[in-house]
């Protein structure tokens, strides 16, 4: 389902090149497999729930190319966090970019209480 991508990218400075990957939780997963399911499902729209998916999936690959395009979340919550988030055919994909890893954690409809969903042991 999730295809494995990777964008080589010169270090500065040197002349070697490392990949970055896309890390999709268990979660980030069930999610897509649950956008997929719902929209051809529910509004009877199997090829929309296929396009969407693929949106959904450039959005996570153009993140590796511009891991820091996503907006932080941390000026949204009371608390110090590393989240960063990004839209996609009304859906918002949550992820981390450490080192040379891209980690997808959750992919959220924006309609959604994303805050409860991503933290459901806070107050926010």
């Amino acid at each position: 389902m999730i295809r494995k991508v990777g964008i080589p990218l010169k270090k500065s400075g040197k002349n070697s090149v490392f990949t970055l990957k896309p890390v999709l939780s268990a979660e980030a997963r069930r999610d897509l497999i649950s956008i997929q399911k719902y929209i051809a499902n529910e509004q009877e729209s199997p090829q929309t729930a296929l396009k969407v998916i693929e949106k959904i999936i450039n959005r996570i690959e153009r993140l590796l190319r511009f891991p820091g395009t996503g907006a932080l979340l941390s000026p949204k919550v009371q608390f110090p966090t590393n989240y960063r988030y990004t839209r996609a055919v009304g859906y918002l994909i949550f992820y981390r970019h450490e080192q040379d890893q891209i980690f997808v954690d959750r992919i959220i409809h924006g309609k959604r209480d994303y805050l409860t969903v991503l933290f459901p042991d806070t107050d926010e």
